[in-house]
């Protein structure tokens, strides 16, 4: 079997640090975009829009499987690319960077604006997320598939993809702080327009920042195969892939569904009067969520150094279960914080007892941490896999590898986020309501306020409050002792992923060559 890749440089030399950050924009739109849905999707969806919370699980279920299921025919799309002054990566992100502003507008549009029918608002709601998450897709799938092929060195990919990882972080901190002091349920529809369009174009920068000046090393020669279902799952036959899998699907399904109702579970629980306070009697709030969130991304660039020492004293699987320990302890922490109590005199909020906001930063900081490991090192695995997969098929396929890995991630996204909100909205979660309001209080201080016929729940019943502490709490602790156990069966070391690239390097007619993949594929078959 001949292996059809072609390696400029067997001596894997160093990448400047100019290239790498050049790579590593690209993922300022891949963390940033991620935290800006999943942290003000929903509630933009139930407090502004007004759609059932339960029917937002149906949406996040279909837009996801969608965006999962056209991943690999994109990774296909990109294997076979020809190589050109934009490699055959870079291409696509040059050319669906300016349509990604228009996108995340859409995805954003305030369909109550339009129209109150709940059918038609769920309708297109679903529409424009399948435009975007095309969108996403023809950036983000080539994106990651560079990311293997910008060095062939173990320790060089770790540090490129860290520096990504940071930069991804320093994203996520600034799109969880800023677009919910421009946009948020009491700001009005308008405001979502306007977050949206401002985050588009920075989005549209970043990744031309990576398909215009980032540069590869290993330039593959296109890689054609016939779209199918073998095909699309063939990557599953290699026992390790399928480890790094089920680990990168814990800790994005447990960052999915944290994060998307973290500031419900905020807002609603550990400051419970907050709405009370800002839409009834006209006060301006502390943004505790905003700025809890913020506190709990910038500690995941506190800790790449502690998670990067951990894999080189031990292994990534080892920095892994360490980061997978913290967050879920912390998360559980959270099902057990006390709720806000207060009462209301002479129309001031009056605080009885409430957690005070150095324990939630503190709190939010312990979990960042947690987090951090479990997100970093798949990131750091992907390009081993992929050498352990061009040994195992005898081709590289960064593309097929990338779609798949993507369609199984985002549909299990889907599903937890899906069982996540079947959850808080059966148990009686109120959304916004398009009729006027009976009582006169919300007339008066909230109906006029906001207008369209609209007016925003100012607390939810014992039962909804119960759920969203389920979630937060209780859904981390399973998904990631999962990634937990499947990181105990991951085998593939620093030191068999040099004897991998050593073997691929090698005459593919020599005895040499013959013997040694015989060897390290029984390895990778064997692996348990």
């Amino acid at each position: 079997m001949t292996i059809a890749t072609e390696h400029k440089n067997p001596a894997a030399p160093k990448v400047s640090l100019k290239n790498k950050f050049a790579f590593a924009a690209g993922d300022i739109f891949g963390g940033g975009s991620f935290n800006i849905i999943n942290f003000l999707f929903v509630p933009f969806l139930t407090l502004t829009v007004g759609i059932k919370m339960y029917w937002v699980g149906i949406i996040l279920l279909i837009s996801k499987f969608w965006d999962g299921l056209i991943d690999p025919f994109i990774g296909q799309i990109s294997d076979a690319k020809k190589y050109n002054r934009f490699g055959k990566r870079r291409y696509f992100m040059l050319i669906f960077a300016p349509i990604l502003i228009v996108a995340l507008i859409l995805l954003f549009f305030p369909w109550n604006l339009i129209t109150n029918s709940q059918p038609l608002k769920i309708i297109l709601t679903i529409i424009v997320y399948l435009f975007y998450a095309t969108t996403q897709s023809f950036i983000l799938i080539p994106y990651y598939s560079l990311g293997s092929e910008m060095s062939a060195d173990f320790m060089e990919r770790t540090n490129i993809n860290s520096i990504r990882l940071a930069f991804s972080i320093a994203s996520s901190v600034i799109c969880v702080a800023v677009p919910g002091m421009i946009a948020g349920p009491e700001k009005g529809p308008i405001s979502y327009i306007v977050m949206a369009a401002v985050f588009g174009t920075f989005f549209c920068i970043a990744v031309l920042i990576t398909a215009l000046f980032a540069r590869e090393q290993i330039k593959s020669p296109p890689v054609t195969r016939k779209i199918s279902l073998k095909e699309f799952f063939k990557p599953l036959k290699l026992k390790t892939y399928r480890y790094y899998l089920a680990m990168q699907m814990c800790s994005s399904m447990g960052m999915a569904v944290m994060s998307s109702y973290f500031f419900t579970y905020v807002d609603f629980w550990l400051r419970s009067g907050s709405y009370v306070n800002t839409l009834v009697y006209g006060a301006d709030r502390f943004p505790i969520a905003t700025v809890a969130a913020a506190v709990m991304f910038a500690a995941q660039i506190f800790a790449l150094p502690l998670y990067f020492s951990l894999i080189k004293k031990k292994s990534k699987t080892f920095a892994y279960r360490t980061g997978a320990v913290i967050w879920t302890v912390l998360a559980m922490c959270l099902f057990f914080m006390p709720s806000q109590q207060f009462t209301l005199i002479e129309g001031n909020l009056n605080i009885i007892s409430q957690t005070p906001n150095g324990v939630i930063f503190v709190l939010a900081f312990l979990l960042g941490l947690g987090i951090g490991g479990a997100v970093l090192v798949p990131h750091t695995l992907f390009g081993d896999v992929c050498d352990a997969g061009e040994l195992y098929f005898g081709e590289r396929q960064e593309g097929a590898f990338s779609g798949l890995s993507n369609f199984i991630n985002t549909t299990a996204q889907a599903l937890g986020l899906a069982v996540a909100s079947w959850i808080i909205g059966f148990s009686g979660y109120i959304e916004t309501v398009y009729t006027q309001p009976n009582s006169a209080l919300y007339f008066e201080k909230v109906y006029k306020t906001l207008g369209k016929n609209s007016w925003i729940p100012i607390e939810q019943p014992q039962s909804a409050l119960l759920a969203i502490r389920i979630v937060m709490g209780f859904l981390p602790l399973i998904i990631m002792g999962i990634g937990f156990a499947v990181s105990l069966k991951y085998k593939l070391t620093r030191d068999k992923q040099k004897e991998i690239m050593d073997c691929v390097k090698l005459d593919k007619n020599s005895d040499e060559y013959i013997q040694k993949r015989e060897e390290l594929i029984t390895f990778l078959k064997e692996t348990k």
